[in-house]
């Protein structure tokens, strides 16, 4: 699916933000390392569009529509990778790193149990740790002072 969305942002340039355009990125397909931060003008859109899909989903849940549903659903995967590309993340790693972390997680007996108060939860155990999420940007280039 990460392959896929950044066949669509090279297809339409997205990738090519002004800051990091180089005339032969139209030629090379491959997301430069290492991450990078987004111009604030582009986080507020990525968020704006975030946000615009979740609303889909919600109003395909109020109307019962399960096609709006879906579709919001793909949607908004789809901008959030997106995203990801955007910020030259590796994703795939990062995914398989949470994935893992995710896995060692327990479903909650009860909606005590839940800081959301649901017992449809997963919880982290006791011992439980997250992902290094910043070792895995620093492997592929990244400064967390830039």
């Amino acid at each position: 699916m990460f392959n896929k969305v950044g066949d669509f942002h090279e297809k339409f340039g997205l990738e090519r933000v002004p800051e990091f355009f180089h005339p032969l990125s139209v030629l090379v397909r491959t997301i430069p390392p290492p991450a990078v931060k987004l111009d604030p003008e582009l986080i507020k859109f990525r968020l704006r569009f975030l946000r615009e899909e979740l609303e889909e989903i919600e109003q395909g849940y109020r109307d019962g529509d399960l096609e709006q549903v879906a579709d919001g659903l793909v949607d908004l995967v789809y901008v959030a990778l997106g995203t990801a590309h955007l910020h030259r993340l590796p994703f795939n790693e990062l995914f398989s790193a949470v994935h893992e972390a995710n896995m060692k997680k327990v479903r909650a007996q009860s909606s005590a149990d839940s800081k959301r108060g649901s017992f449809y939860d997963v919880v982290k155990p006791d011992g439980w740790q997250k992902p290094d999420v910043a070792q895995i940007l620093k492997d592929h280039g990244w400064n967390p002072k830039d």
